[in-house]
Protein backbone atom coordinates (compact mmCIF):
# COMPACT_ATOMS: atom_id res chain seq x y z
CA UNK A 1 0.00 0.00 0.00
CA UNK A 2 1.38 3.41 -0.95
CA UNK A 3 1.80 6.22 1.57
CA UNK A 4 0.13 9.56 0.84
CA UNK A 5 1.43 12.88 2.20
CA UNK A 6 -1.16 15.65 2.39
CA UNK A 7 -2.63 18.39 4.57
CA UNK A 8 -4.95 17.06 7.29
CA UNK A 9 -8.60 17.91 7.73
CA UNK A 10 -9.99 19.54 10.87
CA UNK A 11 -11.52 16.20 11.84
CA UNK A 12 -8.05 14.60 11.93
CA UNK A 13 -6.77 16.93 14.67
CA UNK A 14 -7.46 14.49 17.55
CA UNK A 15 -5.62 11.74 15.65
CA UNK A 16 -2.61 14.05 15.16
CA UNK A 17 -2.59 14.69 18.91
CA UNK A 18 -2.60 10.96 19.62
CA UNK A 19 0.27 10.37 17.18
CA UNK A 20 2.29 13.24 18.66
CA UNK A 21 1.60 12.10 22.22
CA UNK A 22 2.69 8.55 21.42
CA UNK A 23 5.93 9.79 19.88
CA UNK A 24 6.85 12.24 22.66
CA UNK A 25 5.58 10.31 25.66
CA UNK A 26 2.68 12.62 26.45
CA UNK A 27 -1.03 11.98 26.87
CA UNK A 28 -3.31 14.67 25.46
CA UNK A 29 -6.48 14.85 27.51
CA UNK A 30 -9.72 15.71 25.70
CA UNK A 31 -9.49 19.18 27.28
CA UNK A 32 -5.93 19.71 25.99
CA UNK A 33 -6.95 18.63 22.52
CA UNK A 34 -9.76 21.18 22.58
CA UNK A 35 -7.65 23.96 24.13
CA UNK A 36 -4.77 23.62 21.67
CA UNK A 37 -6.87 23.44 18.52
CA UNK A 38 -7.16 27.24 17.99
CA UNK A 39 -3.35 27.57 18.01
CA UNK A 40 -2.83 25.24 15.07
CA UNK A 41 -3.59 25.97 11.43
CA UNK A 42 -4.25 22.62 9.76
CA UNK A 43 -3.33 24.08 6.37
CA UNK A 44 0.25 24.40 7.67
CA UNK A 45 0.43 20.72 8.68
CA UNK A 46 1.29 17.67 6.60
CA UNK A 47 0.57 14.05 7.47
CA UNK A 48 1.69 10.78 5.92
CA UNK A 49 -1.05 8.16 5.77
CA UNK A 50 -0.94 4.44 5.23
CA UNK A 51 -4.56 3.75 4.50
CA UNK A 52 -6.36 5.74 7.17
CA UNK A 53 -3.54 5.58 9.75
CA UNK A 54 -1.27 8.58 10.32
CA UNK A 55 2.31 7.28 10.34
CA UNK A 56 4.19 10.60 10.21
CA UNK A 57 3.32 14.24 10.85
CA UNK A 58 4.83 17.71 10.90
CA UNK A 59 3.56 21.28 10.89
CA UNK A 60 4.54 24.88 11.37
CA UNK A 61 3.46 28.04 13.15
CA UNK A 62 3.28 31.41 11.40
CA UNK A 63 5.81 33.46 13.38
CA UNK A 64 7.77 36.68 13.01
CA UNK A 65 11.40 36.54 14.11
CA UNK A 66 13.83 39.30 15.03
CA UNK A 67 17.07 39.53 13.04
CA UNK A 68 20.29 41.37 13.97
CA UNK A 69 19.54 45.08 13.79
CA UNK A 70 15.93 44.69 14.94
CA UNK A 71 14.17 43.89 11.66
CA UNK A 72 11.36 41.37 11.87
CA UNK A 73 10.64 38.86 9.09
CA UNK A 74 8.11 36.03 8.67
CA UNK A 75 9.24 32.58 9.75
CA UNK A 76 7.78 29.09 9.73
CA UNK A 77 8.24 27.60 13.20
CA UNK A 78 8.42 23.88 12.42
CA UNK A 79 6.86 21.68 15.09
CA UNK A 80 5.06 18.42 15.92
CA UNK A 81 7.55 16.35 13.90
CA UNK A 82 7.11 12.64 14.53
CA UNK A 83 7.13 9.27 12.77
CA UNK A 84 5.61 6.03 14.03
CA UNK A 85 8.09 3.49 15.40
CA UNK A 86 6.68 0.97 12.92
CA UNK A 87 7.60 3.18 9.94
CA UNK A 88 11.14 4.33 10.67
CA UNK A 89 13.95 4.26 8.08
CA UNK A 90 11.55 4.77 5.19
CA UNK A 91 12.23 8.45 4.58
CA UNK A 92 8.81 9.47 5.87
CA UNK A 93 10.04 12.18 8.22
CA UNK A 94 11.98 13.77 5.38
CA UNK A 95 8.93 13.62 3.12
CA UNK A 96 6.60 15.23 5.65
CA UNK A 97 9.08 17.91 6.76
CA UNK A 98 9.98 18.76 3.15
CA UNK A 99 6.26 19.07 2.42
CA UNK A 100 6.04 21.56 5.30
CA UNK A 101 9.08 23.37 3.87
CA UNK A 102 7.34 23.59 0.49
CA UNK A 103 4.34 25.14 2.21
CA UNK A 104 6.57 27.66 4.02
CA UNK A 105 8.19 28.58 0.70
CA UNK A 106 4.82 29.08 -1.00
CA UNK A 107 3.81 31.41 1.83
CA UNK A 108 6.92 33.52 1.19
CA UNK A 109 8.47 32.95 4.62
CA UNK A 110 12.27 33.20 4.17
CA UNK A 111 13.18 31.21 7.30
CA UNK A 112 12.21 27.90 8.88
CA UNK A 113 13.23 27.19 12.45
CA UNK A 114 12.73 24.53 15.11
CA UNK A 115 13.82 23.01 18.40
CA UNK A 116 15.31 19.56 17.97
CA UNK A 117 14.31 16.71 20.26
CA UNK A 118 17.43 14.89 19.03
CA UNK A 119 20.61 16.63 17.94
CA UNK A 120 21.60 14.35 15.06
CA UNK A 121 18.52 14.70 12.87
CA UNK A 122 18.05 18.13 11.40
CA UNK A 123 21.39 19.04 9.85
CA UNK A 124 20.47 16.48 7.19
CA UNK A 125 17.38 18.58 6.45
CA UNK A 126 19.29 21.85 6.02
CA UNK A 127 19.19 23.15 9.60
CA UNK A 128 22.12 24.69 11.48
CA UNK A 129 22.38 25.52 15.19
CA UNK A 130 21.76 29.26 15.61
CA UNK A 131 21.37 29.81 19.38
CA UNK A 132 22.53 28.26 22.65
CA UNK A 133 20.09 27.06 25.29
CA UNK A 134 21.49 27.04 28.83
CA UNK A 135 20.28 25.78 32.19
CA UNK A 136 21.28 27.98 35.13
CA UNK A 137 20.88 27.43 38.86
CA UNK A 138 21.35 30.12 41.51
CA UNK A 139 22.01 29.47 45.19
CA UNK A 140 19.45 31.96 46.41
CA UNK A 141 20.50 31.76 50.08
CA UNK A 142 24.07 32.80 49.27
CA UNK A 143 23.23 35.34 46.55
CA UNK A 144 24.25 38.76 47.82
CA UNK A 145 23.60 41.56 45.31
CA UNK A 146 26.49 43.98 44.90
CA UNK A 147 25.81 47.47 46.23
CA UNK A 148 26.31 48.99 42.79
CA UNK A 149 23.52 46.81 41.38
CA UNK A 150 20.89 47.43 44.02
CA UNK A 151 17.86 49.52 43.15
CA UNK A 152 15.35 51.17 45.49
CA UNK A 153 12.44 48.95 46.43
CA UNK A 154 8.94 49.71 45.23
CA UNK A 155 9.41 49.48 41.47
CA UNK A 156 8.16 45.87 41.24
CA UNK A 157 4.71 44.54 42.10
CA UNK A 158 2.72 41.36 41.59
CA UNK A 159 0.05 41.33 38.90
CA UNK A 160 -2.67 38.75 38.40
CA UNK A 161 -5.94 37.97 36.67
CA UNK A 162 -7.12 40.02 33.72
CA UNK A 163 -4.27 42.52 34.14
CA UNK A 164 -1.57 40.06 33.15
CA UNK A 165 -1.95 39.39 29.43
CA UNK A 166 -2.28 43.02 28.25
CA UNK A 167 0.74 44.07 30.33
CA UNK A 168 3.06 41.24 29.35
CA UNK A 169 2.01 41.38 25.69
CA UNK A 170 3.14 45.00 25.40
CA UNK A 171 6.40 44.32 27.24
CA UNK A 172 7.09 41.20 25.18
CA UNK A 173 6.91 43.10 21.89
CA UNK A 174 9.30 45.76 23.19
CA UNK A 175 11.65 43.08 24.51
CA UNK A 176 11.76 40.69 21.57
CA UNK A 177 13.01 43.40 19.18
CA UNK A 178 16.26 43.58 21.18
CA UNK A 179 17.42 39.99 20.65
CA UNK A 180 18.02 38.27 17.34
CA UNK A 181 16.23 34.92 17.28
CA UNK A 182 13.29 35.95 19.43
CA UNK A 183 9.72 35.65 18.10
CA UNK A 184 6.60 37.76 18.18
CA UNK A 185 3.64 36.35 20.11
CA UNK A 186 0.01 36.76 19.20
CA UNK A 187 -2.60 37.62 21.83
CA UNK A 188 -3.97 34.11 21.32
CA UNK A 189 -0.63 32.53 22.28
CA UNK A 190 -0.18 34.85 25.26
CA UNK A 191 -3.65 34.00 26.56
CA UNK A 192 -3.12 30.27 26.04
CA UNK A 193 0.16 30.26 27.99
CA UNK A 194 -1.37 32.38 30.76
CA UNK A 195 -4.34 30.02 31.10
CA UNK A 196 -2.01 27.02 31.16
CA UNK A 197 0.22 28.58 33.81
CA UNK A 198 -2.79 29.33 35.99
CA UNK A 199 -2.90 25.60 36.79
CA UNK A 200 -0.58 23.46 38.89
CA UNK A 201 1.79 21.39 36.78
CA UNK A 202 4.22 18.59 37.66
CA UNK A 203 4.01 19.44 41.35
CA UNK A 204 4.71 23.13 40.73
CA UNK A 205 2.39 25.91 41.88
CA UNK A 206 0.46 28.07 39.41
CA UNK A 207 2.58 30.85 37.98
CA UNK A 208 3.22 34.18 39.67
CA UNK A 209 3.98 37.38 37.73
CA UNK A 210 6.28 40.17 38.91
CA UNK A 211 5.90 43.43 36.98
CA UNK A 212 8.25 46.36 36.46
CA UNK A 213 7.35 49.17 34.08
CA UNK A 214 10.12 47.90 31.77
CA UNK A 215 9.90 44.15 32.30
CA UNK A 216 8.32 41.17 34.00
CA UNK A 217 9.20 37.79 35.46
CA UNK A 218 7.03 34.67 35.52
CA UNK A 219 7.82 31.86 37.93
CA UNK A 220 6.46 28.76 39.62
CA UNK A 221 7.43 27.27 42.99
CA UNK A 222 8.30 23.61 43.50
CA UNK A 223 7.73 23.07 47.24
CA UNK A 224 10.27 21.08 49.25
CA UNK A 225 9.70 20.85 52.99
CA UNK A 226 12.67 19.10 54.61
CA UNK A 227 13.54 18.15 58.20
CA UNK A 228 15.90 21.13 58.21
CA UNK A 229 13.26 23.54 56.98
CA UNK A 230 11.89 24.73 53.64
CA UNK A 231 14.13 24.42 50.56
CA UNK A 232 11.80 25.29 47.71
CA UNK A 233 12.93 25.64 44.08
CA UNK A 234 11.82 28.70 42.14
CA UNK A 235 11.47 27.84 38.46
CA UNK A 236 11.87 31.01 36.41
CA UNK A 237 9.75 30.51 33.28
CA UNK A 238 10.26 33.93 31.70
CA UNK A 239 12.42 36.97 32.34
CA UNK A 240 11.62 39.86 30.03
CA UNK A 241 13.45 43.18 30.41
CA UNK A 242 14.18 46.08 28.11
CA UNK A 243 16.90 47.72 30.25
CA UNK A 244 19.34 46.94 33.06
CA UNK A 245 17.29 48.79 35.69
CA UNK A 246 14.33 46.48 35.16
CA UNK A 247 16.58 43.41 35.17
CA UNK A 248 18.21 44.40 38.48
CA UNK A 249 14.85 45.23 40.09
CA UNK A 250 13.26 41.94 39.05
CA UNK A 251 16.22 39.91 40.24
CA UNK A 252 16.04 41.63 43.62
CA UNK A 253 12.36 40.73 43.84
CA UNK A 254 13.02 37.12 42.84
CA UNK A 255 15.75 36.80 45.47
CA UNK A 256 13.27 38.11 48.03
CA UNK A 257 10.83 35.23 47.59
CA UNK A 258 10.73 33.49 50.97
CA UNK A 259 11.54 29.82 51.66
CA UNK A 260 13.41 29.37 48.35
CA UNK A 261 16.79 27.63 48.33
CA UNK A 262 17.43 27.44 44.59
CA UNK A 263 16.40 29.37 41.51
CA UNK A 264 16.46 27.33 38.30
CA UNK A 265 15.87 28.54 34.77
CA UNK A 266 16.39 27.79 31.08
CA UNK A 267 15.45 31.22 29.77
CA UNK A 268 18.65 33.24 30.28
CA UNK A 269 20.81 34.05 27.25
CA UNK A 270 24.32 32.66 27.29
CA UNK A 271 25.70 36.20 27.78
CA UNK A 272 23.38 37.04 30.70
CA UNK A 273 24.85 39.61 33.10
CA UNK A 274 23.25 38.02 36.17
CA UNK A 275 26.46 36.51 37.57
CA UNK A 276 28.05 39.97 37.63
CA UNK A 277 25.29 41.27 39.92
CA UNK A 278 26.45 39.18 42.89
CA UNK A 279 29.36 39.56 45.30
CA UNK A 280 30.18 35.90 44.70
CA UNK A 281 29.66 34.98 41.02
CA UNK A 282 29.84 31.26 41.90
CA UNK A 283 26.29 31.35 43.24
CA UNK A 284 25.33 31.27 39.54
CA UNK A 285 26.06 27.87 38.02
CA UNK A 286 25.76 27.00 34.35
CA UNK A 287 24.65 23.39 34.64
CA UNK A 288 24.04 22.75 30.94
CA UNK A 289 24.64 24.43 27.60
CA UNK A 290 23.32 22.84 24.42
CA UNK A 291 21.83 23.62 21.03
CA UNK A 292 18.84 25.93 21.16
CA UNK A 293 17.08 27.05 17.99
CA UNK A 294 17.99 25.45 14.66
CA UNK A 295 17.54 27.56 11.51
CA UNK A 296 17.00 26.66 7.87
CA UNK A 297 17.29 29.71 5.62
CA UNK A 298 14.77 29.24 2.83
CA UNK A 299 15.49 32.51 0.97
CA UNK A 300 19.10 33.65 1.35
CA UNK A 301 18.56 36.97 -0.40
CA UNK A 302 15.72 38.08 1.88
CA UNK A 303 17.02 36.62 5.15
CA UNK A 304 20.59 37.91 4.97
CA UNK A 305 19.48 41.13 3.29
CA UNK A 306 17.11 42.03 6.14
CA UNK A 307 19.71 41.93 8.92
CA UNK A 308 22.57 44.30 9.78
CA UNK A 309 26.27 43.54 10.25
CA UNK A 310 28.89 44.76 12.71
CA UNK A 311 31.36 46.04 10.10
CA UNK A 312 31.06 47.53 6.63
CA UNK A 313 32.27 44.78 4.31
CA UNK A 314 31.46 42.48 1.42
CA UNK A 315 31.75 38.71 1.77
CA UNK A 316 31.08 36.20 -1.03
CA UNK A 317 29.72 32.93 0.34
CA UNK A 318 29.39 29.76 -1.71
CA UNK A 319 26.55 27.55 -0.51
CA UNK A 320 26.07 24.14 -2.10
CA UNK A 321 27.69 25.35 -5.32
CA UNK A 322 25.92 28.72 -5.59
CA UNK A 323 27.64 32.00 -4.70
CA UNK A 324 26.10 34.94 -2.86
CA UNK A 325 27.59 38.38 -2.39
CA UNK A 326 26.61 39.82 0.99
CA UNK A 327 27.37 43.54 1.23
CA UNK A 328 26.41 45.06 4.53
CA UNK A 329 27.13 47.06 7.63
CA UNK A 330 25.43 48.57 10.68
CA UNK A 331 22.88 50.39 8.48
CA UNK A 332 21.68 47.52 6.31
CA UNK A 333 22.65 45.05 3.61
CA UNK A 334 22.08 43.75 0.11
CA UNK A 335 22.48 40.21 -1.20
CA UNK A 336 22.74 39.01 -4.77
CA UNK A 337 23.82 35.95 -6.71
CA UNK A 338 27.30 36.27 -8.29
CA UNK A 339 29.94 34.22 -10.08
CA UNK A 340 33.01 35.84 -8.51
CA UNK A 341 35.49 33.94 -6.37
CA UNK A 342 34.11 32.78 -3.02
CA UNK A 343 35.55 34.02 0.27
CA UNK A 344 33.79 31.32 2.28
CA UNK A 345 32.51 27.92 1.17
CA UNK A 346 29.94 26.16 3.31
CA UNK A 347 26.86 23.97 3.36
CA UNK A 348 23.29 25.19 3.75
CA UNK A 349 23.27 24.31 7.49
CA UNK A 350 26.56 26.17 7.90
CA UNK A 351 25.18 29.32 6.31
CA UNK A 352 21.96 29.05 8.34
CA UNK A 353 24.01 28.99 11.57
CA UNK A 354 25.35 32.45 10.69
CA UNK A 355 22.00 34.19 10.26
CA UNK A 356 21.33 35.27 13.86
CA UNK A 357 24.93 36.27 14.49
CA UNK A 358 25.70 33.83 17.31
CA UNK A 359 28.09 31.54 15.45
CA UNK A 360 31.63 32.53 14.44
CA UNK A 361 32.80 31.49 10.98
CA UNK A 362 36.01 30.37 12.72
CA UNK A 363 33.98 27.83 14.70
CA UNK A 364 32.40 26.47 11.51
CA UNK A 365 35.83 26.17 9.90
CA UNK A 366 37.16 24.32 12.95
CA UNK A 367 34.14 22.00 12.80
CA UNK A 368 34.78 21.24 9.11
CA UNK A 369 31.52 22.88 8.05
CA UNK A 370 33.20 25.77 6.25
CA UNK A 371 36.41 26.69 4.45
CA UNK A 372 37.87 30.18 4.02
CA UNK A 373 39.94 31.54 1.14
CA UNK A 374 42.50 32.96 3.56
CA UNK A 375 43.12 33.71 7.23
CA UNK A 376 42.56 37.40 6.48
CA UNK A 377 39.12 36.71 4.97
CA UNK A 378 38.17 34.53 7.94
CA UNK A 379 39.17 37.28 10.38
CA UNK A 380 37.00 39.75 8.46
CA UNK A 381 34.07 37.32 8.49
CA UNK A 382 34.43 36.88 12.27
CA UNK A 383 33.98 40.64 12.65
CA UNK A 384 31.21 40.90 10.03
CA UNK A 385 28.58 38.30 10.97
CA UNK A 386 28.35 38.26 14.82
CA UNK A 387 26.03 40.40 16.94
CA UNK A 388 26.88 42.31 20.12
CA UNK A 389 24.15 40.53 22.10
CA UNK A 390 24.05 36.77 21.75
CA UNK A 391 20.94 35.60 19.87
CA UNK A 392 18.41 33.95 22.11
CA UNK A 393 14.87 32.61 22.11
CA UNK A 394 12.63 32.18 25.16
CA UNK A 395 9.73 31.06 22.98
CA UNK A 396 9.32 27.30 22.70
CA UNK A 397 7.35 25.91 19.76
Amino acid sequence: MGIEVRAPTDEEWPAICRVDGRAFGHHYSPQEIEDQRPLHDMSRFRIALEGTSIVSAAGSYALDVTLPGGASVPMGGVTWVSTAATHRRQGLMRRTVEAVHDDIDVRGEPIASLYASEGSIYEHLGYGVATVSSTVTIDRRSADVRVECRVPSGSVRYIEGDDVVPIISDLWERFRRRRAGECARTDLFQQYFFDRREKEQDGHTPAHYLHHRDGYACYRIEPNWTDDGPAHTLHLNELVTVNTEAEAALWQALLGVDLVATIKTRVLPIDSAVRYMFENPRVVKLTQARDGVWVNVRDIRIAFGARTYRTDDTIVVEVDGKRWRISGGPDGASVRSVRTRADLVTTHPGLSSLLYGGTLPTALVAGKRMTARSAEVLARADMFFPTTLAPHCQSFY
